[in-house]
């Protein structure tokens, strides 16, 4: 499964900001429930802050990776914000956090959801291509960037 498959334009937020990481998480979930597969925002954001209350989901370099596995949604479903300033996220480098993905998915699809998160990783690592997506101006040059990075 690609990023490209479970993320839309309507779906990234240019410019995202918050005081903590949970302010932005809740705003992250309200782009998301603009999806008709999330049928329950609420079960949705507390599975998240679940989540990350157990282990901080920043992996570094710049990047975050909150997700959730639940059953307020039915499918598949990513949202990404982008904070040129970068978000305090409690990352393992410590650093701020400029790429926060946010992945759900129903549960019992394990092997899937590790897969693209392992892809989300991976295709971030390129520096130069990361930049790219954090000075893009618009959710559509954003998603013609990440479709062409996974047909590398």
């Amino acid at each position: 499964m690609k990023l490209s498959d479970v993320l839309a334009k309507e779906r990234i937020i240019i410019n995202l900001n918050g005081r903590s990481k949970y302010e932005v998480l809740e705003k992250m979930v309200k782009v998301t429930k603009t999806s008709e597969k999330v049928i329950d925002e609420v079960d949705l954001l507390e599975k998240v802050i679940e989540r990350e209350k157990i282990k901080s989901t920043g992996i570094g370099g710049g990047i975050g990776i909150p997700h959730a596995q639940t059953l307020g949604v039915t499918d598949f479903i990513a949202c990404l914000g982008i904070s040129r300033e970068g978000i305090d996220f409690n990352a393992l480098d410590e650093k701020p956090v400029h790429l926060l993905f946010l992945i759900a998915t129903k549960e019992r699809t394990n092997n899937i959801y590790l897969g693209l998160l392992s892809r989300i990783a991976r295709l971030f690592v390129d520096e130069a291509f990361k930049q790219k997506i954090i000075k893009s101006n618009s959710p559509e040059e954003i998603m013609r960037l990440i479709s062409e990075k996974e047909e590398d």
